[in-house]
Formats: C-alpha cells, structure tokens, sequence
C-alpha cells in the first residue's frame, strides 16, 4: 500500500527514519507536485543509520534514477537538498 515517506517541497528536509525488515523489500520513488515527470534536477539521499546513530550515504533517487527497490534490512532516511521540487513514497 502507497505510504508517503517525505512530503514534496523545495527546502532541506529529511524523512522520519524508515526501517525496512529482514526479507521485506521497500519500493520508493521521487514524487512531485506535476504528476509521474519528476523534475530532471531533483534529487533525494538515501542514509542508512549505523550503530551510534550517525547516517551515512548509501544511494540516491534522482530524475534520472527515480525509483529503486532496497533490500538490505536497516533504518534509512531521505534528505531531500534545497532546490526542485519533489517529495518520496514507498508503494
């Protein structure tokens, strides 16, 4: 079931953590304010949390990338950078 993970906008923002479970891929994708023609310029990280709480880059969604499936069991963030529009859900 579609779940929004990050609201569209335009300023840094970064989601709640998102964990995804042992054996339970997550589906996410870029999502903007005109429809499925996500913005050539936006761009999500993706950080996974270690185990002192500190996140660290592992992936991106981009214009050009706009939807991945994660595998690897872990507590993720996405921090959307100042600019484009867009915004993050997992389906």
């Amino acid at each position: 079931m579609p779940a929004e993970i990050l609201a569209i906008g335009t300023t840094l923002a970064n989601s709640d953590d998102v964990v995804v479970a042992v054996g339970i891929p997550l589906t996410v994708c870029l999502k903007d304010a005109a429809g499925p023609l996500v913005d050539a310029y936006s761009k999500v990280l993706i950080l996974l949390k270690d185990n002192s709480g500190e996140y660290f880059m592992v992936d991106e969604l981009s214009g050009g990338r706009p939807g991945l499936v994660i595998i690897g069991a872990g507590t993720y963030r996405f921090s959307r950078p100042a600019g484009a529009s867009c915004g993050v859900f997992s389906g």
